[in-house]
């Protein structure tokens, strides 16, 4: 497998592991999915930074928490990547479940590859209000 197919297949098994974690399923391959280092990032579309493994992991829970069968349907399009020695980075368009209102999300995910291994160590999605509003709403749901 070339660099660029593994960077690659380690992108789709993040957002694999996003899909399965808002259909319900554990947080275990998100888990699987990243470093747990210190120096990790990520955002969400509801605009707040997490810095560090523990932070970057209370936010995945948050999502993990709501996650059910009908929230499925998420996709990815657009996956690139660009490699730079043991640092890469893709990009991709997100498309998030019809139960959450089909929004569309640029995401950048930057990964580092230790001992042969491409893990996350940053993620940034589009910022976007109303996918809060539409997961609110699907909190009160419940």
């Amino acid at each position: 497998m070339t660099d660029e197919e593994a960077v690659l297949a380690a992108a789709r098994r993040f957002y694999d592991a996003l899909e399965a974690m808002m259909s319900g399923s554990d947080v275990g391959a998100m888990d699987a999915a990243w470093h747990h280092t210190p120096r990790v990032t990520s955002s969400h579309p509801l605009g707040d930074w997490a810095y560090g493994w523990d932070e970057v992991a209370a936010t995945w829970a948050v999502f993990g928490a709501m996650g059910r069968p009908e929230l499925a349907g998420s996709r990815i399009t657009e996956l690139r990547a660009w490699i730079y020695g043991d640092v890469a980075y893709t990009t991709c368009v997100f498309h998030t479940t019809p139960k959450i209102g089909d929004f569309k999300l640029n995401c950048t995910d930057i990964f580092h590859r230790v001992d042969g291994v491409w893990k996350v160590i940053h993620h940034h999605p589009d910022k976007d209000r109303g996918i809060g509003e539409a997961l609110q709403k699907i909190a009160e749901s419940d």
